[in-house]
């Protein structure tokens, strides 16, 4: 008979960049990073983060074209990078079709943070680019949501 306890939520972190040299000091790499706020939203979900969920870490860029089986994860974590969204790298351009196909799997769920969210929107046909107007933006900024976005945020116009 098997056990009636729940799988644990299966997280990749694919890693789109390496550290700073602070960072990389205190942290490790990117995935160390990303791993802290998703047990701390793991715990504060009332998840146990030891038995709950299982986290692993994949270096993209030194790994060109090596990415989880879907078959083996529960959602896709995409982190930032200072790397162009929209460039041709082949590591870049292998992380591109790779999310086309996590987009069209049934189960598995995706998350993209800063130039993870543009991979994502290039995966879907979005053009992606540069702000020549204004260079880098960096904050916090409001996002006006469109009818589509007002209906999965009910009550709200911007976030």
């Amino acid at each position: 008979m098997g056990s009636s306890s729940p799988s644990p939520l299966r997280i990749a972190i694919l890693e789109c960049d390496h550290p700073l040299p602070k960072t990389l000091a205190k942290y490790k790499r990117y995935g160390a990073i990303s791993s802290a706020f998703l047990l701390a939203g793991a715990k504060a979900a009332g998840l146990d983060e030891e038995k709950d969920v299982e986290i692993s870490m994949r270096d993209v860029v030194k790994d060109v074209g090596r990415f989880p089986n879907l078959e083996d994860v529960d959602a896709v974590f995409l982190t930032g990078s200072k790397h162009d969204s929209f460039a041709s790298d082949p590591w870049i351009t292998a992380l591109v079709t790779y999310v086309s196909s996590i987009l069209s799997h049934p189960r598995v769920k995706l998350l993209g943070v800063c130039f993870g969210h543009q991979i994502i929107g290039r995966a879907m046909g979005a053009s992606v680019g540069r702000n020549d107007a204004q260079g880098w933006e960096v904050s916090v900024t409001d996002i006006s949501l469109t009818p589509e976005g007002q209906k999965l945020f009910p009550g709200r116009d911007k976030l």
